[in-house]
């Protein structure tokens, strides 16, 4: 496994960054519909289990009472089984909290409710009221860091049990008026922070160490018990845009049990689980456009499916495995059938290694021996699937694994989900992701999925380029100066139209050059791997990457069809007069049914910002010297002028 390393001080010369990312995406997408509680309902009744193996980004409103934290596959590393529930630095709608601002030591972060439970009573067979003697056990497991960055020393995961819930009561001051008293929450456990790699040291290289919390106060033996977690977070002391990164001080905590009649040393669990994501059909492409792959599907196949399945009982087990592929109308094309095996306890084992289950065959014709007809686009479902016995065993949620295999308009390495950001320090660095064509084609535009940052200190113009070879560089397209600008909605790309559409066959390169130095901050998937296809260029120099990962940079061949790409943002088109600038006044010439207040920006030839306006129809350029400029306009709506060039030249 390749360890990243987040490197924090840029040079002269061109190199390789990976950050943190400053939000969230996948909750960013809901900020304006984030979930509600759905008011009072009748408490849970035990078992309490939760393993968090369902798409994310919230937790399970059956079982939790808030949204704060982030459910997902790719921060945790060898989780119990797939999916896990992320704490840091980021509030619901994937933002940095408030209060981290006005801490600057350490705050409270991400909190995980549960539904209130019934721990006065049992209800399965004969119903009977628990007593502090009934061994009522809460379990858990918990990693720090992961792939994300680790918590500091000062920062810590607690575990708090509901004391008392809130009430009203006489206001001591005023007889006639009633006050509010608030949940009096107690801490019964507490991590402090450490990196991975110390945590592994300290735990015999269990990379998921295990909690055991007996409740045996009968104060917490109520029909409204509840239980949370919360994570304590901080930043460096000197904050800047570089390390106040909103995916700090990572937390990752997994399955779940709370139950009466357990002891300590009961640490298995009678459940076969998927531990890792469903995997695409093709080689090292997460999706590609339908006419591209039908010109020679078997060159870009995998051979295999790597599939991990955990046994996490103390005895070993039978079991199947099959996978299956679906079409979109829901019947099935592809079946395979691995049949049934014996898998031995992960703890004496680790992952089952027969490799008819661990790594299963592509079967030949995948998507059915009549399927490769000319299409727009076409929709599969790669289906794996694992039982015990007739009935399954006690953790069903985890048995099954689904890769949405989509053919459609673009190529993407990347999952569409980033853990990290990519950049390049360096002035007019250059970067670019090798694309192997199907056929000659019309590239009509490029995606990129840019994170939002810190003030914005990204947003800077860059040059959108395309190479048909890097050494010697060969330049297919080479754009005006584009202004970096973010995504909205659930598909975070944003989409920049090559005009015109140029005409491209064999091998592409995809990419950006830079105009000064600074941070760019491009998605970057930790969960999938196309580092063979990612180069930069190194004062001169093109080299490849030194990460494992995929950047999050997709071509765009004709319309899209079933990605829902979101429109171009609304431009305005401005004028500027006079150019070039002879004295020192630069007038500036909206559009008439323009309103509102809005910002200037002013960027010499390299990029840098050079001037900053609001509002106002000239600005005095008297401090710049002699030079080709960019002049930007954003209004309060998010509409972005396209950039206006001017010369100074007194």
């Amino acid at each position: 496994m390749l360890w990243i390393a987040i490197a924090g001080n840029v040079s002269t010369w061109a190199q390789e960054i990976l950050r943190p990312l400053a939000g969230n995406p996948a909750k960013m997408q809901y900020r304006d519909s984030i979930f509600t509680k759905t008011g009072a309902a009748s408490a849970l009744t035990l078992p309490f289990k939760e393993d968090f193996s369902y798409p994310g980004p919230y937790p399970d409103s059956k079982l939790w009472e808030d949204n704060y934290v982030f459910i997902n596959t790719g921060f945790a590393v060898h989780p119990k089984s797939f999916g896990t529930a992320t704490f840091d630095a980021l509030n619901a709608y994937g933002e940095i909290y408030p209060q981290a601002e006005e801490n600057s030591f350490q705050f409270s972060a991400d909190f995980l409710t549960s539904k209130p439970i019934r721990l006065d009573s049992v209800f399965d067979g004969q119903p009977f009221a628990l007593e502090p003697s009934d061994s009522i056990l809460l379990t858990f497991y918990y990693q720090p860091q992961g792939h994300g960055s680790a918590p500091r020393q000062r920062d810590s995961l607690v575990v708090e049990f509901l004391h008392t819930p809130g009430y009203y009561t006489t206001d001591p001051e005023d007889p006639d008026e009633e006050i509010w008293v608030d949940d009096l929450w107690v801490s019964k456990w507490r991590a402090e922070g450490e990196t991975l790699e110390s945590f592994l040291q300290n735990n015999d290289s269990i990379f998921f160490k295990r909690v055991a919390l007996f409740i045996d106060d009968e104060v917490f033996l109520r029909n409204d018990f509840q239980f949370r977690f919360r994570n304590y977070a901080s930043f460096p002391l000197t904050k800047t845009p570089d390390n106040f990164a909103g995916n700090t001080s990572i937390w990752n905590v997994d399955y779940i049990t709370l139950d009466y009649g357990r002891s300590v040393a009961d640490s298995f669990y009678y459940d076969i689980a998927f531990a890792a994501p469903a995997q695409s059909i093709l080689r090292d492409l997460q999706a590609m456009p339908w006419s591209h792959y039908i010109a020679n599907p078997d060159i870009r196949h995998r051979a295999r499916f790597n599939v991990a399945i955990s046994n996490l009982d103390n005895i070993t087990l039978n079991y199947s495995y099959r996978y299956f592929i679906t079409n979109e109308a829901g019947s099935v094309v592809r079946n395979y059938n691995g049949g049934t095996r014996n898998i031995a306890p992960f703890h004496i084992g680790g992952y089952q290694s027969f490799e008819e289950h661990a790594n299963p065959i592509l079967v030949p014709n995948p998507l059915g021996s009549g399927a490769l007809q000319p299409a727009p686009s076409r929709l599969f479902k790669i289906n794996h699937v694992i039982r015990q016995g007739d009935t399954g065993d006690s953790w069903t949620r985890n048995d099954t694994i689904v890769f949405r295999q989509v053919f459609d308009n673009y190529f993407a390495f990347d999952d569409g989900s980033p853990e990290n950001g990519y950049g390049l320090a360096g002035f007019n660095a250059k970067g670019a992701v090798r694309f192997i064509l199907g056929h000659s084609d019309t590239l009509e535009a490029v995606q990129f999925y840019f994170n939002p940052t810190l003030r914005n200190q990204s947003v800077r113009p860059i040059i959108l380029k395309v190479w048909k070879n890097l050494d010697p560089e060969i330049v297919l397209y080479e754009s005006d100066p584009i202004s970096v600008e973010f995504g909205e909605g659930l598909n975070q790309f944003v989409t920049f139209p090559l005009d015109p559409p140029i005409a491209v066959s064999d091998t592409i390169y995809v990419g950006w050059q830079q105009q000064s130095n600074f941070f760019l901050n491009i998605g970057y998937d930790l969960n999938s791997n196309a580092s063979n296809h990612i180069f930069f260029n190194s004062h001169g120099q093109w080299l490849p990457t030194i990460y494992e990962g995929a950047l999050m940079i997709r071509p765009i061949f004709g319309p899209q069809t079933i990605t829902h790409i979101p429109p171009e943002p609304l431009t305005i088109k401005t004028k500027v007069f006079p150019n070039p600038v002879r004295h020192n006044t630069l007038n500036i010439e909206l559009p008439h049914n323009m309103t509102g207040d809005y910002e200037i920006r002013v960027f010499d030839a390299s990029g840098r910002l050079v001037g900053n306006f609001a509002n106002q129809n000239s600005i005095n350029v008297s401090s710049l010297v002699n030079g080709m400029y960019f002049l930007q306009i954003t209004t309060r709506e998010g509409i972005i002028a396209e950039p206006s060039r001017f010369i100074i030249a007194r």
